[in-house]
């Protein structure tokens, strides 16, 4: 999971470095948000069904 977050967020860094408009920094950056949400709500839920305790 954290590779998939810090490739997204590499990605979106790739894409300011190389000077694209601003609109495509948006949504190189909210697919990053999207993707990390997802993953998190997965990884959260998927905690859930194996009883843990905390």
């Amino acid at each position: 999971m954290d590779t998939l977050i810090f490739a997204a967020l590499l990605g979106t860094l790739y894409v300011i470095v190389r000077r694209k408009s601003r609109s495509t920094v948006l949504i190189a950056w909210w697919v990053s948000v999207a993707a990390t949400s997802a993953l998190l709500a997965h990884h959260i839920t998927s905690g859930l069904g194996l009883g843990l305790n905390y």
